[in-house]
C-alpha cells in the first residue's frame, strides 16, 4: 500500500511515499471498497458444468446460461467462486498477456499520459486473478504488473509536483485536472494528498485576498497604513 505525506516548503507542496508506514483504517476501507466493487468487472470463464437457465444476480440482470466448455462471461466474483469449487476455468483477460504488459510498461515509460489498454481496476482484477493461481508465466505478469504501476505512481508524483509549482503557490483557481486513465487504486493513494493540497490552497487563497482588501482599506486610514505589508509578510512566510 503507497501511503503519501504532504509538506508545505517555499509555496510548493509534494507527496512522498512512505511505504514502511502502517497502513491506516482509511487505507484499509478504501482498499476493501475498491476489490468489492471490482467483483463486478466482467471476466470470461470455461465452465465445467451445463446449467441451461440464466442465473439471476441483484448487480445485474443475469448470466449465462452455462454450457460445459463453452465460454461465458461472468462477475469477477463469481468466477472466482466456481473455481475455488473446480466448476470452471478462468481465461485470462486479453490485457494480462505478457507481451501485452510488456507493451502498456514501455508506453507508460516513454509517454506523459497514460496507457487507455488497462481497465480502470487493472490492478484490483490482477492481484485476484494472481491469488486464485489459474494464470500462465503468473511470476512473469506479477513483475510487469508492479513495473507497470510503480511507473504510474512516478509519474501521478511528477505531474502534481508540477501542479504545486504552478498554481498550488498562487491565489488563483486551480485549473481542472484530467484524470483520464488513471486506475481506482491509484486515485485512492492521491486523494488524501490531494484533498489535504486543495483544502490548503483554498484556506491560503482566501487569507491572501482578505489580507489585500483590508491593506486597502487600511490606506484610507493613514497611521494603519503600515500594518498590511506586515500581514503580507507574516503570510508569505507561512505558506
Amino acid at each position: 500500500t503507497t501511503h503519501n505525506t504532504q509538506h508545505t516548503t517555499h509555496n510548493t507542496f509534494t507527496m512522498t511515499s512512505t511505504e514502511t508506514t502502517a497502513p491506516s483504517f482509511a487505507d484499509i476501507k478504501r482498499h476493501a471498497c475498491s476489490d468489492f466493487l471490482a467483483g463486478d468487472e466482467m471476466i470470461t470463464i470455461v465452465p465445467s458444468f451445463s446449467y441451461p437457465k440464466p442465473l439471476g444476480l441483484i448487480s445485474m440482470t443475469s448470466v449465462g446460461p452455462f454450457t460445459a466448455g463453452l465460454e461465458v462471461r461472468v462477475p469477477l466474483w463469481l468466477a472466482t467462486l466456481l473455481k475455488q469449487k473446480s466448476l470452471c476455468r478462468i481465461q485470462s483477460p486479453p490485457w494480462m498477456e505478457v507481451e501485452v504488459l510488456k507493451k502498456i510498461l514501455k508506453f507508460e515509460q516513454d509517454q506523459d499520459n497514460f496507457s487507455s489498454d488497462l481497465p480502470f481496476r487493472y490492478q484490483e482484477i490482477s492481484r485476484t486473478l494472481l491469488a486464485v493461481g489459474e494464470l500462465e508465466d503468473d511470476d512473469a505478469i506479477r513483475i510487469l504488473l508492479q513495473d507497470i504501476s510503480t511507473v504510474r505512481m512516478d509519474k501521478i508524483r511528477r505531474n502534481l509536483h508540477t501542479l504545486s509549482e504552478q498554481s498550488l503557490g498562487t491565489a488563483e483557481p486551480l485549473p481542472i485536472i484530467d484524470v483520464t486513465g488513471i486506475g481506482s487504486l491509484e486515485l485512492a493513494a492521491i486523494q488524501p494528498f490531494c484533498a489535504t493540497a486543495f483544502a490548503h490552497h483554498l484556506l491560503l487563497s482566501k487569507k491572501e485576498k482578505n489580507v489585500v482588501v483590508g491593506g486597502g482599506e487600511r490606506e484610507e486610514g493613514g497611521d494603519k497604513a503600515s500594518a498590511a505589508p506586515k500581514a503580507v509578510s507574516r503570510l508569505r512566510r507561512f505558506r
